[in-house]
Parts: C-alpha cells; structure tokens; sequence
C-alpha cells in the first residue's frame, strides 16, 4: 500500500506547479475543438490514423523519459507497482496527445 501512495504522492507533486497551464491548455483545447466541429469540413476519420501514431509514439516517449523527469532511471523501478505507475503515466501521456491532437489533425485532413 505504501508503494502506490508514493506513487500517487510522486504524480501529485509533478503535476501540480503545471496545473495552472494545464487548464490554460484545456481551455484552448476546448476552443479548437468548439471551431472544429463547427466547420463541417473536418475529415475525423481521415485523420484518425496519424492521431493513433501520436499518441503511441508519445506513449513510448513518456514511457522511457518519465523516470527521467523524477529524478530516477528504468533501472531504479523494482515494484510492480512503479512499473504499473509507469506504464499507466505512458498510457495517460498517449491518450492525452492524441486526444489533443485529433480534433487539428481533422481540420487539417478537410474533405475536399
């Protein structure tokens, strides 16, 4: 049990000094997202796939840096439970960038 308060405590603290250009970042998501779907022309199908790249690739990317970004390395993480908190950051980071990017991809895949 220990393990995983560490870890939550872990993600806590290096989110939190970015949570005020989280949300910033939220809401101009929310913009784009609002201007996209407006525009009948987006093509989110079309686009579907170079979102599905994005996200793995960031997934992979925050998979090998994140020990990085807390001061550690992957041959630090002994636990399941780091592995799991690991894996699970990677696969939040990939969803995150591919939802952030799917609605510019769309735009920028218009139906002709």
């Amino acid at each position: 049990m220990y393990e995983i308060w560490l870890g939550l405590n872990i993600i806590y603290e290096t989110v939190r000094p970015a949570l005020g250009w989280l949300l910033v970042v939220a809401l101009l998501w929310l913009a784009l997202l609002f201007a996209v779907v407006r525009s009948s022309r987006a093509d989110w199908r079309k686009a579907l796939p170079a979102t599905l790249i994005l996200g793995a690739f960031a997934a992979v990317a925050t998979f090998v840096l994140g020990p990085v970004f807390t001061a550690s390395s992957l041959s630090e993480l002994r636990y399941w439970v780091d592995w799991a908190f690991l894996g699970g950051s990677a696969l939040a980071a990939g969803t995150g960038a591919a939802l952030a990017a799917w609605p510019l991809l769309a735009w920028l895949a218009r139906r002709s």
